[in-house]
Protein backbone atom coordinates (compact mmCIF):
# COMPACT_ATOMS: atom_id res chain seq x y z
CA UNK A 1 0.00 0.00 0.00
CA UNK A 2 1.55 3.52 -0.98
CA UNK A 3 1.69 6.53 1.42
CA UNK A 4 -1.47 8.39 -1.20
CA UNK A 5 -3.83 4.94 -0.63
CA UNK A 6 -2.60 4.97 3.20
CA UNK A 7 -3.72 8.23 3.31
CA UNK A 8 -7.01 7.62 1.56
CA UNK A 9 -8.08 5.20 3.94
CA UNK A 10 -6.71 7.16 7.25
CA UNK A 11 -9.21 10.07 5.93
CA UNK A 12 -12.25 7.14 5.62
CA UNK A 13 -11.52 5.63 8.91
CA UNK A 14 -11.97 9.31 10.40
CA UNK A 15 -14.95 10.45 8.54
CA UNK A 16 -16.70 7.30 9.43
CA UNK A 17 -15.94 8.28 13.02
CA UNK A 18 -16.78 11.54 12.82
CA UNK A 19 -19.94 10.42 11.14
CA UNK A 20 -20.95 7.67 14.19
CA UNK A 21 -20.21 10.02 16.46
CA UNK A 22 -22.28 13.73 14.88
CA UNK A 23 -25.16 10.37 14.92
CA UNK A 24 -24.85 9.22 18.41
CA UNK A 25 -24.86 13.13 19.70
CA UNK A 26 -27.92 13.73 17.32
CA UNK A 27 -29.68 10.28 19.06
CA UNK A 28 -28.65 11.61 22.82
CA UNK A 29 -30.46 14.44 22.59
CA UNK A 30 -33.44 12.40 21.69
CA UNK A 31 -33.57 9.46 23.44
CA UNK A 32 -34.20 10.07 27.10
CA UNK A 33 -37.05 9.19 29.35
CA UNK A 34 -39.85 11.55 29.85
CA UNK A 35 -40.09 12.46 33.82
CA UNK A 36 -42.92 11.47 35.62
CA UNK A 37 -45.25 14.65 37.03
CA UNK A 38 -48.73 14.16 38.92
CA UNK A 39 -50.91 17.31 39.59
CA UNK A 40 -53.54 17.90 41.86
CA UNK A 41 -56.58 16.91 39.75
CA UNK A 42 -59.52 16.88 42.50
CA UNK A 43 -59.99 16.74 45.77
CA UNK A 44 -62.31 14.58 48.00
CA UNK A 45 -62.05 12.41 44.83
CA UNK A 46 -61.88 8.50 44.77
CA UNK A 47 -60.85 6.05 42.07
CA UNK A 48 -62.03 3.03 40.16
CA UNK A 49 -59.55 2.68 38.20
CA UNK A 50 -57.11 -0.79 38.51
CA UNK A 51 -55.04 -0.70 41.53
CA UNK A 52 -51.44 -1.74 40.77
CA UNK A 53 -50.04 -0.48 44.33
CA UNK A 54 -51.19 0.69 47.50
CA UNK A 55 -49.13 1.64 50.90
CA UNK A 56 -49.64 3.55 53.96
CA UNK A 57 -47.30 6.13 52.94
CA UNK A 58 -46.64 9.15 55.55
CA UNK A 59 -46.02 12.34 53.21
CA UNK A 60 -46.79 12.64 49.52
CA UNK A 61 -43.89 12.58 48.40
CA UNK A 62 -43.34 8.84 48.83
CA UNK A 63 -46.80 8.35 46.89
CA UNK A 64 -45.62 9.85 44.03
CA UNK A 65 -42.32 7.89 44.06
CA UNK A 66 -44.58 4.59 44.20
CA UNK A 67 -46.51 5.52 41.44
CA UNK A 68 -43.35 6.58 39.59
CA UNK A 69 -41.71 3.21 40.12
CA UNK A 70 -44.73 1.43 38.70
CA UNK A 71 -45.11 3.80 35.54
CA UNK A 72 -48.38 4.50 37.17
CA UNK A 73 -50.54 7.65 35.45
CA UNK A 74 -52.35 8.65 38.60
CA UNK A 75 -52.66 7.82 42.50
CA UNK A 76 -55.01 8.77 44.78
CA UNK A 77 -53.58 9.83 48.52
CA UNK A 78 -55.20 10.53 51.80
CA UNK A 79 -53.50 13.70 53.37
CA UNK A 80 -54.15 13.04 57.29
CA UNK A 81 -53.23 15.94 60.28
CA UNK A 82 -50.24 15.00 62.47
CA UNK A 83 -51.76 12.52 65.28
CA UNK A 84 -54.92 11.97 63.22
CA UNK A 85 -55.98 8.44 63.56
CA UNK A 86 -56.25 6.47 60.22
CA UNK A 87 -58.59 3.19 59.85
CA UNK A 88 -58.02 3.15 56.26
CA UNK A 89 -55.66 0.00 54.69
CA UNK A 90 -53.92 2.38 53.01
CA UNK A 91 -53.36 5.95 52.43
CA UNK A 92 -51.76 5.60 48.55
CA UNK A 93 -53.55 3.88 45.85
CA UNK A 94 -51.57 3.74 42.52
CA UNK A 95 -53.59 3.51 39.30
CA UNK A 96 -52.27 2.65 36.32
CA UNK A 97 -54.65 4.75 34.06
CA UNK A 98 -55.94 7.95 34.29
CA UNK A 99 -59.92 8.38 35.20
CA UNK A 100 -61.69 9.54 32.80
CA UNK A 101 -63.51 12.95 32.54
CA UNK A 102 -67.39 12.39 33.52
CA UNK A 103 -66.32 10.09 36.85
CA UNK A 104 -64.75 13.01 37.77
CA UNK A 105 -67.06 15.17 37.90
CA UNK A 106 -70.09 12.84 39.97
CA UNK A 107 -67.73 11.41 42.49
CA UNK A 108 -68.96 11.12 45.55
CA UNK A 109 -67.09 12.61 48.74
CA UNK A 110 -63.67 11.02 49.40
CA UNK A 111 -60.92 11.44 52.37
CA UNK A 112 -58.21 10.98 49.05
CA UNK A 113 -57.05 13.26 46.28
CA UNK A 114 -56.58 12.90 43.25
CA UNK A 115 -53.42 13.58 40.98
CA UNK A 116 -52.67 12.39 37.70
CA UNK A 117 -50.59 12.94 34.77
CA UNK A 118 -53.30 13.59 32.57
CA UNK A 119 -54.82 16.90 34.20
CA UNK A 120 -54.81 19.15 31.03
CA UNK A 121 -57.13 18.29 29.60
CA UNK A 122 -58.41 15.82 31.14
CA UNK A 123 -58.99 12.42 29.09
CA UNK A 124 -62.54 12.05 27.84
CA UNK A 125 -64.53 8.75 27.34
CA UNK A 126 -63.63 8.61 24.25
CA UNK A 127 -59.85 7.86 24.54
CA UNK A 128 -58.52 4.28 25.68
CA UNK A 129 -55.65 4.02 28.18
CA UNK A 130 -52.93 1.94 27.13
CA UNK A 131 -51.10 0.96 31.33
CA UNK A 132 -47.45 2.19 30.97
CA UNK A 133 -47.37 3.60 26.77
CA UNK A 134 -50.19 6.22 27.26
CA UNK A 135 -53.90 7.95 26.51
CA UNK A 136 -54.51 7.37 22.85
CA UNK A 137 -57.95 7.94 20.95
CA UNK A 138 -58.67 6.91 17.14
CA UNK A 139 -60.60 9.30 14.96
CA UNK A 140 -62.70 8.01 12.86
CA UNK A 141 -63.22 11.25 10.51
CA UNK A 142 -60.74 11.54 7.64
CA UNK A 143 -58.39 14.27 7.39
CA UNK A 144 -55.06 14.67 5.62
CA UNK A 145 -51.75 14.50 7.61
CA UNK A 146 -51.51 18.40 8.46
CA UNK A 147 -55.09 18.88 9.65
CA UNK A 148 -55.10 15.82 11.34
CA UNK A 149 -51.70 17.23 13.47
CA UNK A 150 -53.61 20.13 14.24
CA UNK A 151 -57.11 18.39 15.25
CA UNK A 152 -54.74 16.51 18.07
CA UNK A 153 -52.73 19.62 18.79
CA UNK A 154 -56.04 21.42 19.27
CA UNK A 155 -57.20 18.61 22.09
CA UNK A 156 -54.37 19.00 24.19
CA UNK A 157 -51.94 16.28 22.25
CA UNK A 158 -50.29 15.48 18.90
CA UNK A 159 -50.36 12.30 16.45
CA UNK A 160 -49.67 9.40 18.16
CA UNK A 161 -46.24 8.08 18.46
CA UNK A 162 -45.68 4.15 16.94
CA UNK A 163 -42.12 3.60 17.18
CA UNK A 164 -41.56 0.61 19.55
CA UNK A 165 -42.95 -2.91 19.41
CA UNK A 166 -45.68 -2.45 22.35
CA UNK A 167 -46.85 0.68 20.70
CA UNK A 168 -47.53 -0.47 17.50
CA UNK A 169 -48.98 -3.80 18.43
CA UNK A 170 -51.58 -2.17 20.86
CA UNK A 171 -52.29 1.02 18.64
CA UNK A 172 -52.90 -1.34 15.25
CA UNK A 173 -55.52 -3.36 17.72
CA UNK A 174 -57.06 0.16 18.37
CA UNK A 175 -57.13 0.32 14.11
CA UNK A 176 -58.57 -3.11 13.77
CA UNK A 177 -61.15 -2.82 16.07
CA UNK A 178 -62.45 0.73 15.90
CA UNK A 179 -62.59 0.32 12.30
CA UNK A 180 -63.98 -2.92 11.63
CA UNK A 181 -66.70 -1.72 9.82
CA UNK A 182 -63.91 -0.93 6.71
CA UNK A 183 -62.54 -3.80 4.32
CA UNK A 184 -59.06 -4.96 6.21
CA UNK A 185 -56.76 -3.38 3.68
CA UNK A 186 -58.68 -0.05 4.32
CA UNK A 187 -57.99 -0.48 7.79
CA UNK A 188 -55.49 2.35 8.36
CA UNK A 189 -54.62 5.40 10.37
CA UNK A 190 -52.12 8.37 10.01
CA UNK A 191 -49.64 8.24 13.21
CA UNK A 192 -46.78 10.59 14.19
CA UNK A 193 -44.05 9.76 11.77
CA UNK A 194 -43.08 11.17 8.67
CA UNK A 195 -40.72 11.79 6.12
CA UNK A 196 -38.67 14.75 6.30
CA UNK A 197 -35.10 14.61 4.69
CA UNK A 198 -35.49 11.16 6.54
CA UNK A 199 -38.33 10.17 8.88
CA UNK A 200 -38.93 11.51 12.14
CA UNK A 201 -41.69 11.16 14.65
CA UNK A 202 -43.95 13.64 15.42
CA UNK A 203 -41.62 14.71 18.48
CA UNK A 204 -38.48 14.60 16.52
CA UNK A 205 -36.95 11.75 16.65
CA UNK A 206 -35.15 10.68 14.03
CA UNK A 207 -35.74 7.06 12.93
CA UNK A 208 -32.78 6.09 12.50
CA UNK A 209 -31.87 6.68 16.18
CA UNK A 210 -34.56 4.15 17.02
CA UNK A 211 -33.91 0.03 17.08
CA UNK A 212 -37.83 -0.62 16.23
CA UNK A 213 -39.24 -1.44 12.59
CA UNK A 214 -42.73 -2.46 11.40
CA UNK A 215 -42.87 -1.40 7.43
CA UNK A 216 -45.28 -3.30 5.44
CA UNK A 217 -43.42 -5.57 2.58
CA UNK A 218 -41.88 -2.79 -0.47
CA UNK A 219 -42.48 0.22 2.13
CA UNK A 220 -41.34 2.56 2.68
CA UNK A 221 -41.73 3.45 -1.23
CA UNK A 222 -38.51 4.16 -3.11
CA UNK A 223 -38.14 7.60 -4.41
CA UNK A 224 -41.09 9.15 -3.00
CA UNK A 225 -41.87 12.92 -3.87
CA UNK A 226 -45.25 12.68 -2.13
CA UNK A 227 -45.96 9.43 0.09
CA UNK A 228 -44.07 11.08 2.95
CA UNK A 229 -46.54 10.30 5.97
CA UNK A 230 -47.01 7.00 7.81
CA UNK A 231 -50.47 5.28 8.55
CA UNK A 232 -50.56 2.31 10.67
CA UNK A 233 -52.79 -0.70 9.69
CA UNK A 234 -54.72 -3.10 10.95
CA UNK A 235 -52.61 -6.10 10.63
CA UNK A 236 -49.49 -4.10 12.53
CA UNK A 237 -47.61 -2.68 9.69
CA UNK A 238 -46.38 0.83 8.93
CA UNK A 239 -46.99 2.24 5.16
CA UNK A 240 -46.29 5.37 3.60
CA UNK A 241 -49.10 6.83 1.90
CA UNK A 242 -49.74 10.49 -0.06
CA UNK A 243 -49.77 13.61 2.99
CA UNK A 244 -52.61 14.97 1.13
CA UNK A 245 -55.11 12.13 1.31
CA UNK A 246 -57.67 12.06 3.50
CA UNK A 247 -57.06 8.83 6.96
CA UNK A 248 -58.70 8.38 10.41
CA UNK A 249 -56.11 9.26 12.53
CA UNK A 250 -54.54 8.46 15.90
CA UNK A 251 -54.31 10.91 18.53
CA UNK A 252 -51.64 10.72 21.82
CA UNK A 253 -52.64 13.19 24.83
CA UNK A 254 -49.70 15.12 26.08
CA UNK A 255 -49.21 14.52 30.05
CA UNK A 256 -49.78 17.90 31.65
CA UNK A 257 -51.01 19.88 34.39
CA UNK A 258 -51.60 21.18 36.73
CA UNK A 259 -55.42 23.02 35.79
CA UNK A 260 -55.31 26.53 37.36
CA UNK A 261 -58.58 27.36 39.02
CA UNK A 262 -60.45 28.83 35.99
CA UNK A 263 -59.68 25.91 34.27
CA UNK A 264 -60.97 23.56 37.14
CA UNK A 265 -63.99 25.56 37.20
CA UNK A 266 -64.90 25.13 33.22
CA UNK A 267 -63.88 21.36 33.16
CA UNK A 268 -66.92 19.99 33.50
CA UNK A 269 -67.92 21.63 29.99
CA UNK A 270 -67.60 18.64 27.50
CA UNK A 271 -67.58 21.06 24.47
CA UNK A 272 -64.01 22.24 23.46
CA UNK A 273 -65.22 25.65 22.15
CA UNK A 274 -67.45 26.57 25.10
CA UNK A 275 -65.15 25.20 27.86
CA UNK A 276 -62.43 27.67 26.45
CA UNK A 277 -65.10 30.57 26.02
CA UNK A 278 -65.90 29.54 29.67
CA UNK A 279 -61.90 30.05 30.40
CA UNK A 280 -61.95 33.64 28.65
CA UNK A 281 -65.45 34.84 30.16
CA UNK A 282 -63.66 33.77 34.04
CA UNK A 283 -60.26 34.19 33.66
CA UNK A 284 -59.99 37.69 35.23
CA UNK A 285 -62.27 36.57 38.43
CA UNK A 286 -60.45 34.05 39.23
CA UNK A 287 -56.94 35.78 38.66
CA UNK A 288 -58.20 38.57 41.20
CA UNK A 289 -59.57 35.79 43.85
CA UNK A 290 -55.71 34.04 43.40
CA UNK A 291 -53.78 37.65 44.16
CA UNK A 292 -55.81 37.88 47.05
CA UNK A 293 -55.27 34.34 48.15
CA UNK A 294 -51.57 35.34 47.76
CA UNK A 295 -51.84 38.31 49.22
CA UNK A 296 -53.48 36.76 52.41
CA UNK A 297 -51.02 34.05 52.63
CA UNK A 298 -48.11 36.56 52.64
CA UNK A 299 -49.68 38.63 55.50
CA UNK A 300 -50.01 35.17 57.67
CA UNK A 301 -46.55 34.31 56.94
CA UNK A 302 -45.56 37.99 57.64
CA UNK A 303 -47.65 37.96 61.08
CA UNK A 304 -46.07 34.35 61.74
CA UNK A 305 -42.43 35.79 61.36
CA UNK A 306 -43.27 38.23 63.85
CA UNK A 307 -44.50 36.24 66.29
CA UNK A 308 -41.59 33.98 65.80
CA UNK A 309 -39.32 37.07 66.45
CA UNK A 310 -40.98 38.24 69.50
CA UNK A 311 -41.23 35.00 71.52
CA UNK A 312 -37.26 35.43 70.84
Amino acid sequence: MNNETLLSVLILVVCVQQTGADQLSVCSRHLHRPQHEYHLTKECTASNMRTVASSNATELESCVRLAATKNAFAFTYANFNEGTVSTLSSTCNVFDCPEFHPFLLTANASVYDYYSMYSKPLPSVNYTCAPGLGVFELVTNHLNYSNAMVACEDVGGHLANVVSDSRTSFLSALVSSDLKNKTINNRKAFVGLFFENDFVTITGEPLSCLPFRAWAPSHPKSGRPKKECVVLTGNRYWETEDCSKKFPYICELVPDGPLSLVERYCAPINNIKRRKNCILRNHKQFEQIEQTKQQCNGIINTNKSVAINDNN
